[in-house]
């Protein structure tokens, strides 16, 4: 029954019971017996455990376990912070540590990439060249047969002019006669 009171009678009880108690220290000092001041007192005493008890204690309780969860809670989260942190810190050393080896890696690539680079251009162009020589040999010999043919052809010319110049000059009414008599057989047989 007496959890069942509500927090105004208990407060009214306290309040009743703390002025009996003043009343008693104050006003009578009668060889009265101690004892019942000191069984109010208990029995105020135990009325304000039990409102405590009832009503602060269980809030209390409470709030110091939701502090307790989330002190734990913060404690976890931060050693898995620290951890990732710690972790983090290893990568990123393990990675400066090989920044020398990476970088070196990278140049003796760029350089294998430059010669190879270099060697194609260098064989397009060897191509490139070995094409215009033999352009540049098949212009030059044809260039070559061309004016052979041209100076077969002016020698004929001038062997010709020469011949007829020095036959016109040797030629004789004798040898016209003779060419003609010789043609005219010819034709006859």
């Amino acid at each position: 029954m007496i959890r069942q009171l509500p927090a105004a009678v208990l407060v009214a009880l306290l309040t009743v019971g703390a002025a009996l108690a003043e009343e008693d220290a104050h006003g009578h000092h009668e060889a009265e017996s101690p004892w019942p001041n000191l069984f109010f007192s208990t029995v105020n005493l135990l009325i304000f455990l039990w409102v405590l008890n009832r009503f602060v204690f269980p809030a209390v309780r409470t709030w110091v376990r939701v502090r307790r969860e989330r002190v734990i809670q913060d404690l976890e989260t931060a050693a898995a912070a620290k951890a990732e942190a710690l972790q983090l810190k290893a990568e990123w050393e393990a990675r400066l540590a090989h920044l020398d080896d990476t970088v070196a890696e990278m140049r003796a690539q760029a350089r294998q990439d430059a010669e190879r680079e270099r060697e194609r251009i260098l064989a397009a162009a060897r191509k490139t060249a070995d094409t215009i020589r033999r352009d540049a040999e098949r212009a030059a010999a044809y260039e070559v047969r061309r004016m052979q043919e041209q100076l077969r052809a002016e020698l004929v010319r001038q062997a010709l002019s020469t011949a007829e110049a020095q036959a016109r000059r040797q030629w004789t009414a004798a040898d016209q006669e003779r060419f003609v008599a010789d043609f005219l057989k010819q034709v006859r047989a």
